[in-house]
């Protein structure tokens, strides 16, 4: 979209301003049609037959760039900056060369010396587009973030736009902005799978980040749109995104149909058991979470996963009071803590024991002595 919105206006200002140059309009043509290496040839008579005609240097440069012959076309595009340097569009066009020849650098210090105030709308939408991506590719995520914002704000009805910008405040922690922005994003472009789940992410981080109902209505929202993406696309990535979002919504049952579904298309991925077990130990189904378990542990190949999933399995062995295994389980995931915490259940719930033992030796001694006693005034001569 970055690429197809310049060339558009990069074509209007052209074909304004063409002289009749052989040529030219073949050139024009064969860009038009992707057909770049004969674009190329085109423009290379252009500027042959007209050498100070700075579009037709521009074209050049910006055909060369897309067979790959960055320096060439990075020195077409510098003379017809040279020829014509007030030119917006030369300016852009130039810009963008640079971005698309990983010189980022030089694209952040030509588009922060032109005044966007001059611009056209259409204009102001490329320069804002391109200035956030020089920056952030030179390593000036602020700045960048703050001229998707403004170029958000200036084309709120941009899906792409409105993605980008969402992406990047997201990346940068700022949620505020980031959830309406891909949200729009999302409406605006429904068919498009990757906005819809850059949203849903959004979604889930906001819950996680939040607490009580709010939590609760967030996991939900982010349910409803991952049933969407789902919709679009039931790949393995997309259903685990949904049985993640059922999970946090308190959706089991859901989530565990899902999650299956999830395993029937990669069979070899822990994931789909591993949260399988949480959803049924949430539903205190402790011997199914015990076994979705143990099918997940062969398949992690990653100690940090194996350990998650162990340590998931001391949970439901601690919450079945078994306390052996529990310790084995926490021990294998290297949690010291867990080990520790379980063995001082273990002796507290051994003292309830025996001291419930004691009890009840002491009321049946007590009953004992009370029949005895109720024995001998049944056994009691009569008074004379």
């Amino acid at each position: 979209m970055r690429s197809r919105l310049l060339i558009l206006t990069v074509a209007a200002t052209l074909a304004a301003a063409a002289p009749v140059v052989a040529g030219w309009d073949e050139g024009v043509a064969a860009f038009k049609a992707k057909n770049y290496a004969q674009a190329a040839k085109e423009f290379e008579g252009v500027v042959a037959e007209k050498p100070d005609w700075a579009n037709g240097h521009m074209m050049l440069g910006r055909s060369l760039l897309k067979t790959g012959k960055n320096q060439q076309a990075i020195a077409a595009l510098r003379k017809a900056y040279d020829l014509s340097p007030g030119d917006i569009g030369i300016q852009l066009a130039l810009a963008q060369g640079y971005l698309e020849a990983n010189m980022a650098g030089d694209a952040a210090q030509l588009l922060g010396r032109m005044s966007s105030a001059s611009l056209s709308k259409e204009q102001q939408g490329v320069y804002q587009k391109l200035y956030a991506m020089a920056l952030d590719k030179s390593g000036q995520g602020d700045r960048a973030a703050q001229e998707l914002a403004k170029a958000a704000a200036a084309q709120p009805n941009d899906a792409n736009l409105q993605f980008q910008y969402g992406a990047a405040a997201l990346n940068a922690g700022n949620l505020a902005a980031a959830l309406p922005a891909l949200e729009k994003a999302a409406r605006l472009d429904a068919r498009d799978a990757n906005k819809l789940k850059a949203y849903v992410q959004a979604l889930i981080r906001s819950a996680r980040e939040s607490s009580g109902a709010a939590k609760d209505q967030g996991y939900a929202k982010a349910a409803e749109a991952a049933r969407q993406l789902v919709g679009l696309n039931a790949s393995y990535d997309h259903l685990l995104l949904l049985g993640e979002t059922q999970l946090g919504a308190s959706q089991y049952d859901a989530a565990i149909a899902t999650f299956a579904q999830a395993s029937g298309k990669n069979a070899n991925d822990w994931l789909p058991f591993f949260y399988t077990g949480q959803a049924q130990t949430a539903r205190q189904a402790y011997p199914q979470a015990v076994e979705s378990l143990q099918k997940a542990l062969p398949k992690a190949g990653r100690t940090e996963d194996k350990n998650r999933i162990y340590k998931q399995l001391g949970f439901v062995y601690e919450k079945q009071t078994n306390f052996e295994q529990a310790k084995a389980a926490y021990r294998s995931a290297g949690d010291a803590a867990g080990v520790e915490r379980v063995q001082a259940n273990q002796d507290i719930a051994k003292h309830n024991a025996e001291a419930a033992e004691e009890e009840k030796k002491l009321a049946e001694l007590k009953r004992a002595q009370e029949e005895a006693r109720k024995a001998l005034q049944q056994a009691a001569p009569p008074p004379y």
